[in-house]
């Protein structure tokens, strides 16, 4: 088969990356494997996509908000090249992907949300989703929380599936990082965003410090998102809280984006996610991967990655009280028992985070027979 996604831009972002690792697979099985992009800012991840043989068709946006130039830029492709199948990631691209292929245009789509229901969308952006989803072949979310909710919508029920994130699954390292005490290091992946709740965990390390005495190291690797007022306002208390707390400045770094974020894994003790709402964040994903330790906010399909306790820790992400109550575990939590949640992380992961099996359902989506 010849298959286009469809995305934003290939900056850094659990999507992009779950795309590569798609788009990777898919060409594994001998499907050839284009991609469209409209938003050329940020080219984070097109190596990785140019280096399993996925040509690029990337055109720049005329103006901020809907454009009209790349529904006919990327109609135009389609008509030239005959695709099978169309997958789109996220919401804008997913709208434009089906505007381009109203009328006698070839392939069958799968629009994908890979993020929560819970974001702050406009409601028109939200309605023009639903309309592509009532048009498209297949609705996928990529957590099972998710899948629920949009098979509540009239016409979603049948055709909307849960797939979860995929990624290779290399042999486990043996250097991996288990700390006790006062050396505990904590690492967070994600965009300096409001939905990834930065000042309820600066207040946490704070209580932390109260009851303790000292305050785990703690970095933060993402680029900064500005999409949001609430992100530059999240963003802005970050700072003056960093700027009040000057032991907790001390201990805490921004990254910026990194490359080998495997690397980092490897050399924190947890990782650190306490959003308000997500999808399924592949982040997780990865840390269960590598044998890195893993509290999460108790939201989405977070429950059932972690389970009770038996793959790492949950906590309230609107309580720094929650939070701090799972950072003291951790830094009190046994060799034995911290080696025994990431072993049986590791053997989840093997299980249901397979690149292989992710792209085999797509794969069976674009070719089933349409029974609904």
């Amino acid at each position: 088969m010849k298959i286009l996604i469809v995305i934003d831009t290939l900056a850094s972002g659990g999507a992009q990356r779950l795309k590569a690792s798609l788009a990777k697979s898919l060409i594994g099985f001998g499907h050839e494997v284009e991609l469209f992009i409209y938003d050329l800012k940020d080219d984070f991840f097109a190596s990785e996509f140019q280096s399993h043989g996925v040509k690029i068709h990337a055109f720049e946006k005329e103006k901020k908000g809907f454009s009209l130039y790349v529904v006919q830029q990327l109609r135009s492709i389609l008509l030239k090249n005959n695709y099978d199948g169309v997958i789109s990631s996220m919401h804008a691209p997913s709208i434009y992907a089906g505007l381009a292929m109203v009328g006698d245009v070839s392939g069958r789509l799968i629009v994908c949300e890979e993020s929560s229901s819970k974001r702050p969308e406009p409601i028109i952006k939200r309605f023009l989703f639903y309309l592509v989803s009532l048009s498209a072949h297949s609705v996928v979310a990529n957590s099972f929380n998710e899948a629920r909710l949009l098979k509540r919508w009239p016409g979603l029920s049948k055709k909307t599936h849960a797939i979860l994130n995929g990624l290779e699954i290399p042999s486990l390292s043996k250097d991996q990082v288990v700390t006790q005490n006062k050396n505990l290091k904590l690492l967070v992946v994600a965009r300096i965003a409001y939905p990834k709740n930065g000042v309820n965990l600066l207040k946490a390390l704070s209580l932390f410090y109260e009851r303790n005495g000292w305050i785990p190291e703690l970095n933060w690797a993402g680029r900064r998102d500005d999409s949001f007022d609430k992100s530059i306002e999240m963003k802005k208390e970050m700072d003056d809280y960093l700027f009040k707390n000057t032991k907790l400045s001390s201990k805490w770094k921004w990254l910026g984006e990194v490359k080998d974020i495997t690397s980092f894994y490897r050399k924190s003790d947890a990782l650190l996610l306490v959003s308000i709402y997500e999808g399924l964040p592949l982040v997780i994903c990865e840390a269960m991967i590598e044998g890195c330790f893993v509290i999460a906010s108790n939201v989405c399909d977070h429950p059932y990655i972690i389970g009770n306790e038996d793959r790492g820790l949950l906590c309230d992400p609107l309580s720094p009280e929650s939070i701090c109550n799972s950072i003291e575990r951790l830094s009190m939590m046994s060799f034995t028992e911290k080696s025994k949640m990431i072993k049986n992380a590791r053997e989840f992961a093997e299980l249901n985070f397979d690149q292989g099996s992710m792209a085999r359902a797509y794969e069976s989506l674009l070719i089933e027979d349409n029974s609904y």
